[in-house]
């Protein structure tokens, strides 16, 4: 007979899985309940959400969704999950993953018990290496930001360029009108 507490959570992560297009599974070592409950705080300021889970429910559920069309992209995942063996985290993402990628980045450089194992974002699957240096990367909303600058910068030079020159030859006129 199935035990319904362990049915309720590979209901729970296939639904999670199923309606998500960006998480990570992350590897957690001699992490203190502090340190991860200091972490699951961060994060849900940023709009992601971190659930410790068993390996082999997670690889049941990503047995059941990898076999149907539209969660192809799991296939890879299943590859890469039939030999986890260290503790598991599902980390899973709002609208802007960069946010959340972000900051368990900035959390693993200072708790080095934790790290990426292997993720999905935007459908597209990403190893450990990878995941790290798209961690590294800005927010989208920062890029955006420098982005927008960039293209104003040329506009506000040449503008003070302009103004620079009218103002030196009034300040000239000023200083010959005083004179006289």
């Amino acid at each position: 007979m199935v035990n319904t507490n362990k049915q309720s959570q590979l209901d729970k992560i296939t639904s999670f899985l199923k309606n998500s297009s960006s998480f990570t599974l992350i590897k957690f070592e001699k992490t203190t309940h502090t340190s991860l409950e200091s972490l699951r705080k961060q994060l849900k300021k940023n709009d992601a959400k971190l659930m410790v889970i068993k390996n082999t429910i997670l690889q049941k559920a990503i047995n059941i969704l990898s076999s149907s069309k539209e969660n192809a992209h799991l296939r890879d995942i299943q590859k890469q999950t039939r030999n986890l063996r260290e503790n598991t985290g599902l980390l899973g993402f709002g609208r802007d993953w960069s946010l959340g990628m972000n900051t368990f980045f900035t959390f693993s450089k200072t708790d080095k018990t934790v790290g990426f194992k292997v993720g999905v974002l935007d459908k597209q699957t990403y190893g450990e290496e990878s995941l790290l240096r798209i961690a590294e990367l800005p927010s989208r909303g920062e890029l955006v930001g420098k982005m927008i600058s960039g293209m104003k910068s040329p506009t506000s030079h040449f503008v003070n360029a302009i103004k620079f020159n009218i103002q030196k030859f009034v300040y000239i006129l000023n200083s010959k009108a005083k004179q006289s």
